[in-house]
């Protein structure tokens, strides 16, 4: 039961951490549709979402083993 967890966890944050690489621009407008009307996100805005992708794909490796280590 455990290891299909983490895959369903691993499945999540991969996803996640993918769509914040890929489509940045996307999460702005999720995040802000109620209080911005034709705004765009910054250009460190962008790159801070493409950072935060990376470190969930970073984690996404190690997880699993910290997960089953501590078992």
């Amino acid at each position: 039961m455990l290891i299909v967890a983490i895959v369903l966890m691993e499945i999540v944050i991969v996803a996640i951490g993918v769509f914040m690489i890929w489509k940045p621009e996307i999460l702005w407008k999720i995040e802000n549709f109620l209080s911005v009307k034709g705004g765009e996100p910054t250009e460190f805005y962008l790159a801070m979402q493409r950072v935060g992708g990376v470190l969930l794909l970073v984690l996404s490796v190690f997880l699993p083993f910290i997960v089953l280590a501590t078992q």
